[in-house]
């Protein structure tokens, strides 16, 4: 080997030698970059919010005091629940039930912190008012009489303003309105309870308005349907933002029936089409509903009905309220019957009305069920 070859192996070796020792630098720098996880009780989050100091765990492990799993403290989520007067307990106290089970700190917003009572009178002190309610993760926006919120500008500016600084909004029933209101729903797909659905559509046409989902997730800004819906949103978010082994964890410790996937709306069940008999009830006559049952594509209900003019009367009034809600007549139904049919949401759609005498005078009884036809041909009545 030449003086010229040992030359270049010694500059070659200094080389590899400078780029290991600059590669265990930046090794080091990573790893300094990256703390070692520090783990808390589940429970810790509550003695958090109570002023009270957490014990710290470096592994994970069984918490000595609750018994749960140990989690990682860097993932503890900060929820902030939105009351307000008249604020549904469901809607609050779902997502409150799923996000505290996750091992998140929980605290409570309004626009004072004087009392509110929920729709059912449950005297709450909220934790803090819109001025001094520090930042949180997820901002939950639950529904209920809503009205006090929406005609409340420091309300709407408050969560129009979370929605920039949180990682997410969700409402929860008509908490939609307020979001809507906010301007957080321009652009965006969103539900609420499904019997609101058309209205949240008509007063907000920029957004795209869904009837099918129990939650709709466009990223910062979620929405869930009704009541329980608020739930699945909520188990939706510890999937996102935690994983679905801690979400599963959770549905399973509220003994919930969890759909991942957010179906099952009510909206998706044939009863969302069925007409609403008390419409066709005469006034002050007696109605005793004993059948409502049924899935997405067949659906019944059926009871004990006065009725002192006669059944003929009583169809013939409710084939008139028929057709003016957009109902056909439909032929074969017989004396006692009438007969109906409708394209709505993109599916046809048969309804069948039936009546008879019952034992005593004046009362019979009424069976009223709807059907999805699919691709079948209808023959309208001319």
């Amino acid at each position: 080997m030449n003086h010229r070859t040992l030359a270049f192996a010694a500059r070659s070796l200094g080389a590899l030698a400078l780029l290991g020792s600059v590669a265990t630098h930046a090794g080091a720098a990573d790893m300094a970059a990256k703390p070692k996880p520090i783990y808390v009780c589940q429970m810790a989050s509550h003695a958090h919010m109570a002023g009270q100091p957490a014990a710290e765990y470096d592994k994970p492990g069984i918490c000595p005091t609750d018994g749960m799993e140990l989690i990682d403290k860097s993932k503890r989520l900060r929820v902030a629940v939105l009351i307000f007067d008249g604020v549904q307990d469901i809607d609050y106290s779902g997502p409150m039930e799923v996000f505290g089970q996750s091992g998140a700190a929980i605290f409570t917003v309004a626009s004072s912190t004087d009392s509110v009572h929920s729709a059912w009178g449950l005297k709450m002190t909220p934790d803090f008012d819109l001025e001094h309610a520090p930042q949180a993760d997820i901002i939950v926006v639950p529904g209920g009489d809503v009205t006090s919120v929406i005609r409340n500008p420091k309300a709407l500016d408050w969560v129009r303003a979370r929605a920039g600084d949180s990682r997410a909004v969700m409402s929860v029933c008509t908490g939609a309105f307020i979001m809507g209101k906010a301007g957080l729903l321009d652009g965006q797909s969103a539900t609420t309870i499904v019997g609101a659905t058309a209205q949240l559509a008509k007063l907000f046409p920029k957004a795209k308005v869904l009837k099918d989902r129990r939650y709709v997730d466009n990223g910062k800004i979620v929405t869930t349907g009704g009541l329980s819906s608020g739930i699945d949103g909520a188990l939706h978010m510890v999937d996102r933002e935690l994983g679905r082994l801690r979400a599963e964890d959770v549905a399973r410790g509220m003994e919930y029936e969890w759909q991942a996937e957010g179906k099952l709306a009510f909206g998706q069940l044939a009863g969302y089409q069925m007409p609403d008999v008390t419409e066709f009830v005469p006034k002050g006559a007696s109605w005793e509903r004993l059948i409502d049952h049924g899935d997405s594509s067949k659906w019944e209900v059926g009871g004990r009905i006065e009725l002192a003019a006669g059944s003929t009367a009583f169809l013939d009034d409710s084939a008139v309220k028929m057709r003016a809600a957009g109902w056909r007549d439909m032929p074969g139904a017989g004396k006692l019957g009438r007969g109906f049919t409708k394209t709505a949401d993109g599916k046809a759609w048969q309804v069948a009305m039936a009546i008879k005498s019952a034992d005593e005078p004046s009362i019979y009884k009424l069976s009223i069920t709807i059907k999805q036809v699919g691709g079948m041909k209808i023959v309208a009545a001319k």
